[in-house]
């Protein structure tokens, strides 16, 4: 078997609604947790989940950065996609994964004598149904093909 092309998290696309903020990110780590009130028996695989997109970054005072985002639109709900190769098309050996974020936490503002302010939540994705057909697990889209051209 050939070797796996590895993915090196540098020069990344980390978006949310459009906008770009991995220049103010340090770490996105999307994780598939239990869904709360879920109880997996021996003889089932899953029975739900719930995604959990953690985040860190730098903290700013900028009206536009990921930290002031945070803030201001605390209890609302955005969508988000990551690139971890830095593409801006997806393809078949570089999908992107995509998915609707709650803003269900608010980022502290940690202050340490002499060293940049960093900050770390952790966001709940909006769950769906797991759909493998369709390449949807749980809230979260994998997208491994260019979108469509606009139809006329």
């Amino acid at each position: 078997m050939a070797t796996s092309t590895r993915i090196k998290a540098q020069n990344i696309i980390f978006d949310i609604d459009g906008d770009k903020y991995e220049c103010d990110a340090t770490m996105v780590d999307l994780v598939l947790q239990d869904a709360p009130g879920d109880v997996q028996t021996f003889c089932e695989q899953r029975v739900g989940g719930e995604w959990v997109l953690n985040l860190e970054g730098i903290t700013s005072g900028d009206a536009t950065s990921l930290y002031r985002v945070l803030w201001a639109n605390f209890g609302t709900d955005a969508t988000f996609f990551i690139a971890p190769n830095g593409n801006a098309t997806p393809s078949a050996n570089e999908p992107h994964y995509t998915g609707t974020v709650k803003f269900d936490q608010l980022p502290p503002l940690t202050l340490n004598s002499n060293e940049t302010a960093t900050f770390s939540v952790a966001l709940t994705v909006v769950n769906t149904p797991h759909d493998p057909a369709s390449d949807e697990y749980y809230g979260v889209t994998i997208v491994d093909t260019p979108p469509a051209p606009p139809t006329p």
